[in-house]
């Protein structure tokens, strides 16, 4: 499987979690940083993601993931908030804004 492919595999697996607490699935990403695979979720919700949304989607996942075992390298998961990358008040959530100087 490509980057790409593990990464939408990946949506298909955290979207349902979201969904059904609430939060917004903005993106999700499969990528190597300095030699280690990171899995990504960034989710939101109005008024913002807190650290126990996160843990709860982790886990969640986590045990999916294992189920599904589709990822032959090791790898780190991570679910996050979009930060400020994304405006929570956007419908969608697509739409990253560069930052200004």
């Amino acid at each position: 499987m490509t980057e790409q492919q593990i990464a939408e595999k990946f949506a298909t697996i955290v979207k349902p979690v979201t969904d059904d607490n609430g939060f917004e699935l903005i993106r999700t990403e499969y990528v190597k940083e300095n030699g280690n695979y990171y899995l990504r979720a960034y989710i939101n919700k109005p008024g913002g993601i807190t650290i126990d949304d996160c843990v709860l989607v982790s886990r969640i996942v986590s045990k999916k993931l294992d189920q599904e075992d589709y990822i032959e390298d090791a790898y780190t998961m991570e679910i996050s908030s979009p930060g400020f990358m994304v405006d929570p008040d956007e419908g969608d959530g697509n739409s990253e804004k560069e930052i200004e100087e």
